[in-house]
């Protein structure tokens, strides 16, 4: 069945400017076929043979037919598909190193780079310290730093239920809202204090820069920059409308990115630490375009800050697709990673040094480690129930974060 598709799909691929293609291939075949006469190489008897140069030729214009003809889309997509359409057993390894935190219906695991997977426990929420020594998990009203095999080190209790936990770059603080308001704690538990007593549901964002500053959405719908240890607001500017997310990354030309993801637009913000001590410019945005997207499904900035991944839902004649699109973040301008027919691809993860994006598909049970050419990349079957051992899967897992690899590894 799929060769029959393949020979329908190739069967209505028209050559672009056929005429003159024929002609440019013609006249290099005869040119190597007459310098072959004038060096004297005998002729072979027998059925005339096509000359390697005739097939070289032939095959280049059929691969600039299906890199350019509408047709061609469709054999590319067909081909991703068939690729990628059965995985490995299990979950063997993580391609490129690194560990996993996932969140399942019963706690988060730690996923080692061979594959091994550890519950902590029945904590709702988690996320890596910066080196990955350590873990912030939420129960509740109860905030509690554990180390990567489970065991606790000190928990504290909130004014009000716990969500959103972030660590910032230093290891030091870690942020969280607790009921509407954002507050941020010493990574030992002390200094406990409030930052803004009135915030959206959106996870707060750390700076990446040298400063310990933290960006959040106030419930006012205006993006803020404040000083983690006071509070006070050092850079406001109005939010993307429909705010979801916050993410701040360092670029490499040592200004910060924050990158703005909204239920369906994007923008980004550069941000500068101030030549006086503790100021902020927060720079104006810039929409990245979405072209023929008609739902906005993921975003994820790349920790360069030089990439955004964005996980589309594309309409076309054959109906909606799930198309990952890496856009540059300097100038918007993208390419399509990955496509697949349907809706079925649900969030993106990027490897902590960026060479790779770990894709989820719910509906084939599926995690896609896909690296930053096309269709060229890993995938693992069996994902809900590798999280839900001795049970029935009760909902496929989410990933919560992707980080450095274990000290001295």
């Amino acid at each position: 069945m799929n060769e029959q598709r393949l020979r329908e799909l190739l069967g209505a691929v028209e050559v672009p400017d056929a005429a003159a293609a024929e002609r440019r291939g013609r006249a290099v075949v005869e040119a190597a076929f007459a310098e072959r006469l004038a060096s004297g190489a005998p002729r072979r008897s027998g059925p005339a043979r096509l000359p390697r140069l005739a097939v070289a030729v032939a095959l280049a214009t059929l691969v600039a037919a299906l890199l350019l003809s509408p047709a061609g889309a469709a054999v590319r997509d067909w081909v991703g598909e068939v690729f990628d359409g059965g995985g490995e057993t299990g979950l063997r390894e993580i391609p490129g190193g690194g560990r996993l935190l996932v969140q399942s219906e019963g706690g988060p695991w730690v996923v080692g780079p061979d594959g091994s997977r550890r519950l902590l426990g029945g904590y709702e929420e988690t996320t890596w310290s910066p080196h990955g020594l350590f873990l912030a998990v939420v129960s509740g009203r109860t905030l509690t730093a554990v180390e990567p095999n489970g065991t606790p080190r000190w928990s504290l209790s909130a004014p009000g239920r716990v969500f959103g936990p972030r660590w910032s770059p230093s290891g030091l603080e870690i942020a969280y809202r607790s009921g509407s308001s954002l507050r941020v704690t010493g990574a030992d538990a002390r200094g406990d204090h409030r930052i803004a007593s009135r915030v959206a549901a959106v996870s707060p964002a750390w700076s990446p820069l040298s400063a310990p500053q933290l960006a959040y959405l106030g419930a006012d719908g205006r993006l803020r920059i404040a000083a983690s240890a006071s509070g006070e607001v050092l850079a406001a500017a109005p939010a993307l409308p429909a705010l979801e997310s916050i993410e701040w990354s360092a670029s490499a030309a040592g200004y910060g990115l924050l990158l703005e993801v909204g239920a369906a637009a994007l923008q980004v913000r550069q941000t500068v630490v101030g030549k006086l001590a503790g100021t902020t410019v927060l720079g104006p945005p810039r929409r990245l375009d979405l072209p023929g997207a008609t739902e906005l499904r993921d975003a994820a900035l790349s920790p360069d800050g030089r990439t955004v991944a964005a996980l589309v839902l594309v309409e076309g004649p054959r109906g909606a697709r799930s198309v990952v699109r890496l856009i540059d973040s300097r100038d918007g301008s993208f390419r399509r990673l990955y496509s697949l027919a349907g809706d079925g691809l649900t969030e993106l993860a990027w490897s902590p040094d960026g060479s790779r994006l770990l894709v989820a598909d719910p509906r084939r049970d599926q995690w896609l480690f896909l690296r930053r050419g096309p269709y060229e990349g890993r995938s693992f079957d069996g994902i809900a129930a590798a999280f839900s051992p001795g049970r029935a899967p009760a909902g496929f897992p989410t990933v919560e974060g992707w980080c450095c690899r274990a000290p001295g590894g």
